[in-house]
Order: structure tokens, then sequence, then C-alpha cells
């Protein structure tokens, strides 16, 4: 078998590998670790090349390491039939030999430049890759010259278009361990290989801003990872086929949900886009191996994490063609069973679609249609039936606040419709009774509120959908007159009114497993053009220079010489200064403009006021679909106002679809103070719905780090914190702006012990003004008692299985622990806000077991996070039930605290005290003012 494959090929969509025969002069692992031995070597103690005889000497050793390095991969090494070139030993010496290449070398940059990047592009194994690929990035993330940034960007680059990432696919997926710690491991350095290969726009964006290469643009680096991804499913095909060989496509999944997650939140990524279509043509064209395809892209979207299956669930759902003419459609070849087997794909498919999806156009049903037709194959028959129930009783909750979302309602009409039609179908194929006493009863109550509704489109598709369910339910239970008699004239109701209630009765001619449905007349399906698509994504990963250049291509000056794109400008700047000299010559022979009649402009409304939005209902549509730049900076610009003025009378829904709108808006267009804007808004959310939007806020806090970025994370925590000190009153909001005097007044340097830790735990804000009011100078009620125990327990116990989920995963992407820190923050400012309530004392001894759990950490900034909470506790909590019920751990504390000002002392000698030990020594003098005089402290 060996010598069968020797000499074939393997076409790729992609690309093709060629199988080249067994080299006979192979050079040994001796040889490559020598000469890679020898190079590291030559450049040990160099710090740059500094002579031309040097840099001669220096290249004849690089040329030497070329080679002795393997060649292209092969068909051969991917299927583990060759032995690799690299072992434990040469892999060490290799990752020595890129360390001192980057140090040396690539300040001297262009100079080696083509042997520095055929070094850092071998393509041999995932090990190779990842080591190459983590050298990079490490030197990237501490470098600081500009031309060793240049030159680093311009490797990777060049490493991420070459075939060294394919080969770290293919090469992890084909491994197969007999020690499950071994498995581990080998699975936590591929997430760790993963997550630098999908961040390096951000990285190279981190260090060269503005001057970032354009092949790191999102829309251009996700090209280069779905042509990887699309080839090494083509390859893992094609092998299976040929060759029968086994594959963990674990591995490609966990790199296919990052690739989503991170390149299609928007959910308007076109390579995305591509790479569905790609995987829905794969799984429909007939030839050799569909049903291998099939097998791989379902088995790929099984083991998809939870985010990525709710990012793609829809964007698959609509982009997934339908067939009348055939019986089995794209949907499922594409999912196959994993409804059955996935919980995630069940949960998503069955109340996240269903029910949560805002359309965009309802005229569309693909999705509808797509959704439960795939929902019909599932192996549980209860799943129709039990949708049918939710989604009749989301249709038949006629309130005043939903009235004006017609496409919605729309949506969840035309799902309803579907649902009832292929469940009464399966029922009279299979001969089975279906109770619909219940389901009646749900939709004449929402029969009659769609009456009553003054929308005349909202209460038009009450109508038309209620006539249409019950003369498909007359099927089934003909004893019901109901259908019979129950009939709406439509004509009277204008055109608008026709076409919806045409629309709805349409959708029951397009049950796909009704086998007496009337074929559709003139309906085309959409057929999928495979190969301009691989072209297209071919084309946008191969370089410029290198591409083909037809007679029709218009050249633009990006792909001129210097010189062409030289004598372009000439030419456009000598036009522009014509035409200006034209226009000053016409200027002065033209009249003045006292013959201009004035315009009378006292009446007239500006722009901004026109577009201004009068109901806060209106702020999602207008924010999320705003195509221009002055109706989305009005419409930022006054949400705040109107939410603070309106939303309080509103359904609890409405104010969280807001604050997730809010927490994650883009600045689509340019609005100035947008950030402050956006925060704002985003508490005046919180502050209206305290209860509600709290609790919500704290289960996408809790979420893993996979699902929100470490940044949206922290600003859910700011807008959690400052909502909390907004509703107790913590501090007047309207302050003067601090100046600093040139002398500091003396009655300011006097303060309290305990008013110095208060100012620094509120507001972290060093005062130089004279002596002002005290915040809680005057007594009043703490209007944060009512909801304090939605902010508290939320926070600190999460939901479930979901409390304080800083997993694995996540403690790789909070590596400074800045999430932790801003949690412990937030829990300690509650508590300040807490103070008077009468749950107070229960939230302060929660947080005091968490004090005692953290305070042995030794990263001193945690600790002083630990020591923060627990000055906010001393001054939350009253003098007589913190000398009462707190006297035991807070002895326990201080002497905690005093080891810790001992130990730093004792490492700090001559040396100035941590500002760790300085807060320390602050709350220590807090405990003995508020419990030294009872003897605790005493010695």
């Amino acid at each position: 078998m060996i010598r069968d494959i020797n000499v074939t090929s393997v076409n790729t969509v992609l690309g093709t590998f060629r199988c080249f025969p067994f080299p006979e002069n192979e050079k040994t692992k001796s040889d490559l670790r020598r000469e890679l031995r020898t190079l590291v070597d030559a450049l040990h103690g160099v710090e740059r090349v500094s002579s031309a005889s040097q840099a001669k000497k220096l290249a004849s050793y690089l040329d030497e390491v070329l080679k002795t390095l393997p060649g292209p991969i092969t068909v051969q090494k991917l299927s583990r039939i060759e032995e690799k070139s690299f072992n434990s030993e040469v892999l060490e010496v290799f990752v020595q030999c890129l360390s001192s290449v980057v140090r040396v070398l690539i300040s001297s940059w262009p100079l080696f430049n083509n042997e520095i990047t055929s070094l850092f592009t071998v393509e041999e194994s995932f090990e190779v890759s990842q080591e190459t690929l983590a050298v990079m990035c490490g030197f990237l993330r501490n470098e600081t010259n500009e031309v060793t940034l240049n030159a680093l960007a311009s490797i990777l680059t060049d490493y991420v278009k070459s075939d060294a990432v394919l080969t770290a696919i293919i090469d992890c997926s084909s491994v197969k361990f007999d020690d499950v710690s071994e498995q581990y491991k080998q699975q936590n350095e591929w997430e760790s290989y993963v997550q630098l290969l999908v961040t390096l726009p951000e990285r190279i964006a981190n260090k060269l801003e503005k001057n970032t290469p354009k092949n790191f643009s999102h829309e251009n680096y996700s090209y280069n990872l779905i042509f990887h991804i699309i080839r090494s499913m083509d390859y893992m095909a094609e092998s299976s086929y040929a060759q029968n060989i086994q594959y963990d496509i674990s591995y490609l999944s966990f790199l296919v949900s990052k690739v989503i997650i991170n390149y299609n939140m928007s959910g308007n990524s076109d390579a995305i886009f591509k790479f569905i279509d790609t995987l829905i043509a794969w799984s429909t064209n007939e030839t050799d191996t569909m049903f291998i395809r099939r097998k791989l892209i379902q088995k790929v979207f099984f083991h998809l994490n939870r985010q990525a299956i709710d990012f793609i669930s829809l964007t698959l759902l609509h982009r997934s063609p339908i067939d009348y003419a055939k019986t089995e459609q794209a949907i499922l070849h594409v999912l196959g069973d994993n409804f059955d087997q996935n919980k995630d794909w069940k949960e998503i498919l069955t109340y996240r679609i269903p029910l949560y999806i805002q359309p965009k156009d309802h005229k569309d049903t693909t999705i509808p249609e797509n959704l439960i037709y795939y929902l019909s194959t599932t192996k549980d028959s209860k799943v129709l039936t039990e949708l049918v129930l939710k989604l009749s009783r989301v249709w038949s909750d006629v309130k005043h606040t939903n009235v004006t979302n017609i496409t919605h309602h729309m949506y969840t009409s035309q799902l309803l419709i579907l649902a009832i039609k292929y469940c009464v179908i399966i029922h009279i194929e299979n001969k089975e009774n279906w109770s619909l006493n219940e389901l009646k009863t749900v939709l004449y109550k929402g029969m009659s509120k769609h009456l009553d509704v003054m929308s005349q489109e909202f209460r038009c598709i009450g109508m038309a959908t209620i006539e249409i369910i019950l003369k498909l339910l007359a099927e089934l239970d003909d004893t019901d007159k109901a259908a019979e008699k129950l009939s709406f004239d439509y004509k009277e109701m204008g055109p608008s009114c026709i076409e919806i209630h045409n629309q709805l009765k349409e959708l029951t001619h397009k049950c796909i497993i009704d086998a007496k449905r009337k074929i559709l007349k003139d309906f085309k399906p959409k057929t999928i053009d495979l190969k301009g698509i691989l072209d297209l994504i071919a084309m946008k990963v191969i370089d410029e220079h290198h591409r083909p250049v037809h007679n029709n291509t218009i050249m633009t000056c990006a792909v001129k010489s210097p010189e062409q794109t030289k004598e372009i400008v000439k030419t456009i700047i000598s036009v522009k200064l014509d035409a200006l000299d034209k226009s000053k010559t016409l200027s002065e022979d033209l009249d003045s403009d006292d013959d201009l009649q004035p315009y009378d402009m006292s009446n007239d409304i500006a722009i901004a006021d026109k577009n201004r939005p009068a109901y806060v209902r209106d702020l999602i549509e207008l924010i999320s679909e705003a195509k221009d730049a002055e109706i989305f900076e009005t419409a930022v610009e006054s949400a705040e106002e109107l939410i603070t003025k309106q939303l309080k009378n509103e359904d609890h829904k409405l104010a969280t679809e807001l604050l997730d709108l809010f927490i994650h808006l883009d600045a689509k267009f340019h609005v100035d103070d947008f950030d402050n804007i956006k925060f704002n808004t985003a508490v005046a959310i919180l502050c209206s719905h305290p209860t509600v939007c709290a609790e919500h806020i704290c289960k996408e806090i809790h979420t893993d780090v996979g699902r929100y970025s470490i940044a949206t994370k922290i600003f859910m925590l700011d807008v959690f914190s400052e909502a909390a000190n907004r509703i107790a009153d913590v501090r007047p909001q309207n302050e003067p702006k601090l100046v600093k005097p040139d002398v500091v007044n003396q009655e300011e340097e006097n303060v309290s012990a305990e008013e110095i830790i208060r100012r620094r735990l509120i507001q972290k804000t060093r005062y130089f003004h004279s002596k002002r009011p005290h915040p809680f100078a005057k007594a009043k009620k703490n209007q944060f008692a009512a909801v304090a125990d939605s902010f508290f327990y939320p926070l600190v116990g999460g939901f479930g299985i979901r409390q304080l989920s800083l997993s694995h995963q996540n403690q790789k992407q909070d590596i400074d622990n800045i999430l932790l820190f801003k949690y412990l923050s937030v829990i300690g400012n509650i508590i300040l806000a807490s103070k008077n309530c009468p749950k107070c004392p229960s939230y302060c001894w929660d947080v005091v077991q968490m004090v005692l759990y953290l305070r042995y950490t030794p990263d001193p900034k945690i600790q002083s996070c630990v020591i923060a909470m627990l000055a906010s506790v001393i001054i939350a909590l009253p003098r007589s039930i913190l000398r009462s019920e707190f006297a035991k751990p807070m002895t326990e504390l201080r002497a905690w605290l005093e080891d810790m000002i001992r130990l730093d002392i004792t490492s700090r000698l001559n040396s100035p005290a941590s500002e760790t030990a300085i807060f320390a020594a602050q709350v220590i003098s807090l405990l003995e003012n508020n419990l030294g005089d009872v003897g605790l402290f005493e010695d």
C-alpha cells in the first residue's frame, strides 16, 4: 500500500499535494541538529550584523541550515508513512535557532529576508508550526523597534499563507493517543496555538497601529484561515476515501469555532458566508466522496462550541437552498443528526431561533422553512408539538408594547403555521392522536386579543393566522365547525393586508413532507457556484503580484509601479488645478449675489431634530439598522434621555434588549464622546429596571470568556458598579471639576483613616481642593436596599454551574488577572452601596469568607483587592454588628495583615514599603478604631 501511494497525487480543491518518492540521500536528524547548533553558536554574543564579511559568513550558515531542513509537505508525511525529520532534540535546537535569528538578524531587515522567511515557514508537523508561531508572537509582544516589528509582520504574513498552518491542522488531527494525559496535553497545546493564530490581527495592530499591513485586516485574514480550513477538510475527505484514514475532528472544530466567534460577530462576514456555501455544495453535489464529506461536515458542526453554534446556526438556515422537487433538503445533509446528539444544537434550534431571533425581512421564508423541516426529521416526535405550544403562547401574548413589531410577529406566525402543517401531516401518516384542546384554547384567546389591536397590519396577521391554522387542524378534528364559519374579508383592509394573507396562506403549500403538495410554478432552486467560490477564496489569499492579470483587468494605483503611480498623481493634481483656475475666472465674471432673494429659515427644522426618535422602542431599529451617519448619531445621543424618561414604564424585556444592544454597540459612524454616551446609556437602562437587568447582566458576566472578550466583561462590570452607585446615591452626580491649588488646605490633611479609605474605594480619586461636605452627611433612605439582592447574589453566586467561571481556557486570555481585579473591586463597591441595607451583614459575611479564602494569594495586586474588600466590609457594617458577629474573623484577618506588613518590611530592608503594605496598615488602623476599645486587639 505504501508503494502504491508513492506515485500518486491528491488533488484538493485549492491545490495539489504531490506524493514524491522517498529520497535516497536524505539528510539525517543528526545533520540537521548539527547545522542548527552551528548557526546558534555563530549568533551567540552577536547583537547585530555590523560588517559585510560577517553578513557573508552568516549567510553561508543559513544556506547550510536551509539545505538540511525538510522540503514541502508531502502526502507521506501527512499520512505518517514517512518518518518526521524533527524529534524532540532537533526541535529544541530549532527553537533556539529561531530565537537567535529574531534577536540578531531581523533588526537588519530586509537583509536575509528570503532565508529567514524560509526558516520560519517549515512544513513539517504540528509541533514545529506551534513553536515557530509561539517564538514570533513572544518577540512581537515585547518588541518596540519599528524595523523589527515590520519584519515580524512580513514573516507572519508568509507564515499564515504557507502550508505550515495546513500541516499543523492535519498532523494534530491524525494523532492517536493511548495515554489520556498525553491527549489532554495535546489539546491544551492546540488551543494555545489556535488562540495565537486567530488573534494575530489584533496582536499586529496593537504594535503597528496605523501601519498594520492590509493582510491583517479582519476580512483578508479571515479568508486566509478559511482557505486552510477548506483545504484541510478536502484533504481529510479525499484521504479517508482513498486510504480509510481516520481523523479526530474536534481539533478542526475548535479552530472553526474560534474563526466564527472572532470574525462573524456582526453576522455579515463574507468569508464565513463563502465557507458555509462551500460546505453546503459539498454535501449536495453528487460525487464519489459526497457521503464522506457529509459525515465530515456533520462532525465539524457537532464539535462546535455553544457560542459558535449560536452565531452560525442562523446563517446556515438562511443560506441552505430549498428544492421543493426533492424530499431531502440541504440543511439535513449538513446537520445530520446533530439535533439528537448535541444538546446545544437542540436548545438553539428549538428555543433561541424560534423565540428570540429578529428577522430582517419577513418576505423571505427560508429560515422558517428550513428550521421546521429539519425539526420534522428528528427522532424525537414531541419536538414539533412542544414547539407549536411555545409559539402559540408567544403569538397569543399581544400587548400594547409589542404591537409595533410587525416583522417579528409575522416571523412567529410563519413558524406557527409551518409547524402545525408539519404536525398535521406527521400525525395523519402515523395515524396518531393529537390532543388539541390546550392549543385551541390558547389560539382563541390570542384571536380575541388580536381583534382589539388598533394596528391594522398586526390585526390582519392575527386574523389570517387563526383562519389558516383552524383549517389545517380541521384535517385532524372535523368536529370543530369553527374553521368552516371563520372567514375574514381582507379586500377592504388594503393591499398590504392582502399581501400578508397571501404570504401566510402560501406557506401551507411549502411543506416538504406533504406528498399532496402543489409544486410551485416558476420556482428555480438556488444553485451554488462551488468552483467560483473556491477560485475567489484562492485569489483572496494569493499575493497581488502573483495573481494572473487578464486583458480586461482594470489596473489601479494599488498595483502599478511607483513610477506609474507618481505620473498618475501628477496628472490628477494638474487637472484639479486647471479646474480651480476656471472656477475662479467664472466667479470673477459673475455678478454679486445682491439680486438673490433671501430665504426665510425661521421655521426650518434641523435635520438632527427630524431624525430624533420620539419613543424608546424606536431606538433598537434606528441604531441596529442605521445606514446613515446622522440617524445613528442622533439616535445614540438621544438614547439616554429617552431611556431615563420612558423606559421605566415599558416592559422589562425591552430593557434587556436595549442593555444587550448598548453593551455590544460599536461605533458604525463617528459620534463625539461615543464611549461615554454608550456607558451612561447602559447605566441608565440598568437603573430603570434594576432587578431584571442586574440579573441579566450578571448572567452575561458569568458566561465563559470565550463568549465575550475580557474588555466587554470589564465594561459590563463598570456599568454594573456605576448603576449600584447611582441607585444608592453614594456620591453626588454633578461634582465640580477638581482644580489643584497652589497650597493644600490644612483641614484636608487631618482627615481620618476611615475617610481616606472610603474615598479610595468609592472613586479612587485624589482630592486637592478645599474641604467639602461629606457624601454621607445628609441622612436619607438608601434606595439600593430594595434591589440589593438582585445585585449581590447573582454577582457573587452566579447561576447554577456558572459561578465565576474562570476556566483553564479563560486563564490563557486573562493572563494579567485584570478581569479578576475588576470583579473583586466591583464586589467591594456593591458592599459600600448596600450600607444601612437590612441584609448588609449577610452580604458582608459572604465577602469575609471570600477574603479568608483569597488572602494568601502571592499576587500583590490581588492582595490589594482582597484588602479593599475587607475595608469595604469594615466601613459598611455598624460597629455594634462588627463587634458582636464579626469579632473572630476580624481578629484573624488583623493577624494576617500584620504578617503581611512584617514580611514586606523583612523583604524590603532599607527600601520603601510597598503600596500593599501601606494600604494594609491603613486598614489595621481602621480596624483598631472600630474594635480596639472593647479589648479585642489588646496585646
